[in-house]
């Protein structure tokens, strides 16, 4: 395999493959505390093999792996927000609710009780609501994109690597 350096990531070929790293990273969060790093890596790493595939006499490098890992990410917190927001705009009372029944949960295991109620009456409001789900979009948004361009630039320098060999 040619090892010329590409002139920059051709967008047209790593989108398609972005959207299904981020999809997959999103149905690989599902699996139990992949949501706290792996998933989004691997959402990545997915996200670069298909490019390489449509990209076949070069190698990306490690930066533009992380590029194409950073739109995997994108792709993923989209499909993840959209469901989100539309729930938080149609269906807002449901989406407290339960909130406040996974809140309530976090007393038996052993949360200070004052400090439980105290967000249970901050998600009581509408304007509470709203801001506790952007608060956990941005988080998301964070894990999504640099979990994902981590993945991409890791599996594109160990590419390039593999290679030279």
């Amino acid at each position: 395999m040619s090892e010329r350096r590409s002139p920059g990531v051709q967008w047209a070929h790593a989108l398609p493959g972005a959207a299904l790293g981020g999809a997959f990273s999103l149905l690989a969060a599902i699996v139990p505390y992949a949501i706290f790093g792996p998933a989004f890596l691997a959402g990545g790493v997915v996200a670069v093999i298909l490019y390489r595939r449509h990209i076949k006499d070069r190698l990306p490098s490690a930066g533009a792996g992380a590029q194409i890992g950073a739109a995997s990410g994108g792709f993923g917190f989209l499909f993840f927000a959209i469901p989100a927001i539309a729930t938080l705009v149609y269906r807002p009372d449901e989406l407290r609710q339960g909130m406040l029944d996974n809140l309530a949960q976090y007393v038996g295991r052993g949360y200070d009780p004052q400090k439980i109620q105290q967000v249970q009456d901050l998600l009581k409001s509408p304007q509470g609501l709203n801001f506790f789900v952007a608060f956990v979009l941005f988080i998301l948004f964070l894990m999504f994109v640099v979990g994902s361009s981590i993945g991409g630039a890791l599996y594109a320098a160990w590419a390039r690597k593999r290679a030279q060999r």
